[in-house]
């Protein structure tokens, strides 16, 4: 420990070539650190070594954080303070060196690869672009999703004709990657090549990211449906001067046949390829939920607590939010299931998706009506089966074959399993799979839960987070910034109760 915290006085030093202090680092890190980690055990340890760079631009420094950490896909905290660490590094010569390991001398390719280019986007040297250029045509998707989250991220203007020739690429999570990438890009140049594939891509993900992009743009907050969006773009189309292109397009792209609105999950607008519910079956889930019936009914009908007047307690809750969504979705999406309590269950049996079929939905809500919940809450077991839905639960196999929507659920925090009361460590792990993978995870809360975990889990993702609010409990309930309406509605009704 007294080398660690050695390490962390030389991290508060300035930068700079000549500094005695950066060189004495430089020393410290070839004789001390790199040894040391070869055979420190600890990750909180190892964690603190990796603080201790903080803006010592150290080239060797930068060759091992790729090589000797991200390479060998370390736990998800040191990743990401790894990752943390890169994105410090500003020297040209530090740059540089970067840039060349990431050509030739990664050890397990795609995760570094994958996990440098998110470091990569706030950098602003010349050689890094150039990087971030081949990882935008990387033959491994992962390596594409994260360049293109950095490009996003780093407001790098100049890749917006790189990353719209990403429009046909295979993969939807590519493809949604990009729109989701223009969408921070801001700008009306990408408007109608967003709006087609909002209205055509064959993927549903990919279609429901686009919708994400147009939000930002435009600033509206029209539903995921192309048909209500029709009706504004002609409006819009009208209010443009005669003789003046369009900038949205010249016309509104037809729908597909599979295209259609996104469905909900405690008011979460949800659509996807292949989605899986990651559910909180522990016992305090058979505790009472307390609903305004009166009130639900004043409600617009797509606001209030589905199956309001039968929900008495959280599980009820769970199960009628199970089935509005399912109900909702169109019939080619595919969908799982996992419960987990101290021990999960995975269903349907085998741990393979299902098509939205009607069948399958009624067979899944009788399963879930004879379920028997109790126990403790190991929820790192319930997460890492839902993102592990691969072959043999392997994150590496079957890529095209996982999840891209996490629906999560629980009323409390990790009390049980490997991560037992340590909800830093899974929010980590999360990440360390969720984002290379462009993964979205919705997180729901009911109850007194881990409020923080679950707003990270959803915002580090992509996802929304919802505090499921029973009668008489008046705590911010949602990210509320995805409905600004709301949000006004809300801090107006808080200023109202603080002047009583």
């Amino acid at each position: 420990m007294r080398k660690a915290a050695l390490l962390v006085l030389l991290g508060a030093a300035p930068a700079g070539a000549q500094d005695p202090s950066t060189e004495a680092y430089k020393l410290f890190f070839k004789e001390e650190i790199a040894p040391e980690w070869k055979t420190e055990s600890m990750s909180e340890i190892r964690k603190v070594m990796l603080t201790g760079f903080q803006r010592h631009d150290v080239p060797d420094a930068a060759e091992w954080l790729m090589t000797d950490v991200l390479a060998k896909g370390e736990e998800g905290a040191i990743v990401r303070e790894a990752v943390r660490v890169l994105c410090l590094y500003k020297t040209p010569e530090t740059v540089a060196r970067m840039a060349e390991v990431w050509e030739r001398k990664l050890r397990k390719p795609w995760y570094a690869k994958a996990l440098a280019a998110l470091a990569f986007g706030t950098s602003k040297q010349k050689e890094i672009d150039e990087v971030l250029a081949k990882a935008l045509k990387d033959r491994d998707e992962r390596v594409v999703i994260c360049a293109c989250r950095a490009v996003g991220q780093g407001k790098k203007l100049a890749f917006r004709a790189d990353l719209e020739k990403l429009v046909s690429h295979k993969h939807p999570l590519v493809r949604g990657a990009e729109m989701r990438a223009l969408g921070e890009l801001g700008g009306e140049e990408s408007l109608p090549l967003i709006f087609k594939a909002f209205c055509g891509d064959a993927s549903h993900r990919a279609r429901y990211d686009a919708w994400i992009a147009l939000r930002k743009l435009t600033l509206l907050e029209l539903p995921c449906d192309p048909s209500q969006w029709a009706e504004f773009w002609q409006k819009r189309a009208g209010e443009v001067p005669e003789g003046e292109a369009n900038p949205w397009g010249t016309s509104f792209p037809k729908f597909a046949r599979n295209v259609g609105p996104a469905s909900r999950f405690f008011g979460i607008p949800v659509l996807g390829d292949r989605i899986c519910f990651v559910i909180d079956v522990s016992l305090d889930m058979a505790n009472p939920f307390t609903v305004d019936i009166k009130a639900e009914r004043e409600k617009p009908a797509e606001e209030r607590i589905p199956n309001f007047f039968n929900v008495k307690t959280r599980w009820d809750l769970a199960i009628a939010n199970v089935k509005e969504c399912l109900d909702g979705l169109p019939e080619d999406v595919e969908f799982a299931v996992v419960f987990f309590s101290h021990e999960h269950t995975v269903w349907p049996d085998g741990g393979k998706f299902t098509k939205n079929r009607e069948t399958a939905r009624k067979q899944l809500i009788q399963h879930m009506e004879e379920l028997k919940v109790g126990g403790s809450t190991a929820m790192f077991e319930g997460f890492r089966a839902g993102w592990g839905l691969l072959k043999d639960g392997n994150e590496d196999v079957n890529f095209d074959k996982g999840c891209d929507t996490i629906l999560f659920v629980t009323d409390g925090r990790p009390t049980d399993g490997e991560l037992k009361n340590r909800p830093d460590r899974l929010r980590d792990d999360a990440w360390r799979v969720a984002v290379p993978r462009a993964l979205r995870i919705h997180a729901v809360g009911v109850h007194y839960h881990e409020y923080e975990l679950l707003k990270a889990l959803a915002k580090e993702t992509g996802g929304l987070y919802v505090h499921a609010q029973q009668a008489g409990d008046t705590t911010e309930p949602q990210d509320l910034d995805f409905w600004p309406a709301k949000k006004k509605a809300f801090e107006e009704a808080r200023k109202a109760k603080k002047g009583q």
